[in-house]
């Protein structure tokens, strides 16, 4: 009995030994969004979002990490998603777990809605654009407290670039418009929503949106997008 416990307690350091050199810590980057998740291109087509080029780099980083992005849909609006976290009457809906168990989130949504509304506001200082962003930031934020209330993991949300080229005639009502918008955006963070800003290196930038006629960024832009997301969880 006595030469069992000897063997006992000193197997017991050796396999705890054996588990630390050999544990590799599993990573789960979780993304959520539109369009712009998705890579929807200039051209109406589909390709490499911000998305994959942040999984690109955590890849190289942390090479036990997996990407989901099973919560992309091109139509997807901010309610939407709330609604899928919320239902918890969905059985099939595991959007829930998924948040729980991420290491990393982002999101990016509402950009469509926005440039709509921009667009059939011709007169770009038209007070309803303000009006319509505060109920969207409204409804981001209610958003942002149920993903909170699933996890502590890092969430970074994206925010919203000028689909417009600016002009002398413009420059000043659109620059006053994304100006609130990125307050609006600072007012969200917490302890782990971090805001990522990209609307500066989009301003009359024809590499990122070739298509005056078209809010889509080039795969220029979604790399820039990532740039901005992967500086952010760096710093």
């Amino acid at each position: 009995m006595k030469k069992k416990l000897i063997i006992f307690f000193l197997a017991v350091p050796l396999l705890i030994l054996i588990y630390f050199l050999t544990y590799k810590e599993k990573y789960t980057y979780l993304a959520l969004g539109d369009a712009l998740a998705k890579g929807h291109t200039p051209f109406d087509t589909y390709s490499t979002s911000y998305v994959d080029y942040v999984y690109d780099s955590l890849k190289s980083k942390y090479q036990d990490i997996t990407m989901n992005k099973d919560y992309i849909d091109e139509d997807l609006r901010i309610k939407d998603l709330t609604s899928l976290i919320t239902n918890t009457k969905n059985e099939s809906n595991y959007l829930p777990r998924l948040i729980k168990e991420s290491s990393i989130i982002t999101i990016s949504i509402g950009s469509e809605e926005l440039f709509s509304k921009i667009r059939s506001n011709n007169n770009i200082n038209n007070k309803q654009n303000y009006i319509f962003i505060d109920d969207m930031l409204k409804d981001l934020e209610s958003l942002l407290k149920e993903i909170k209330k699933l996890t502590k993991s890092p969430i970074y949300i994206i925010g919203y670039y000028s689909p417009m080229s600016i002009s002398e005639n413009n420059k000043e009502g659109i620059t006053a418009l994304f100006d609130y918008i990125d307050k609006k955006f600072y007012d969200l963070e917490t302890d782990n929503v971090h805001y990522v800003d990209i609307n500066e290196g989009f301003i009359n930038n024809s590499s990122y949106l070739p298509r005056t006629n078209n809010a889509f960024p080039s795969l220029e832009g979604y790399s820039y997008i990532a740039n901005r997301i992967i500086e952010k969880i760096e710093s």
